[in-house]
């Protein structure tokens, strides 16, 4: 997930508790574009926190590895 409005973050959190309650799969990402990105991405209980896209999919990818998908 990302966001670019704080009005969407809040959410960000409901997603990710609500998909790990339903056992979805994937592990669940957030950021946004402010300083404190590592701080929210902890705050809502993300897997991980990524500066941009690219490194989002590298890091979905070991993520999956890891969990044997």
């Amino acid at each position: 997930m990302s966001a670019l409005l704080t009005t969407t973050m809040p959410y960000m959190g409901v997603v990710i508790k609500r998909s790990r309650n339903r056992d979805a799969q994937g592990p669940g990402r957030a950021g946004r574009r402010r300083t404190a990105e590592r701080a929210f991405a902890e705050e809502v209980e993300a897997d991980a926190y990524c500066r941009d896209a690219a490194v989002a999919v590298e890091t979905a990818k070991k993520l999956l590895a890891i969990r044997g998908e």
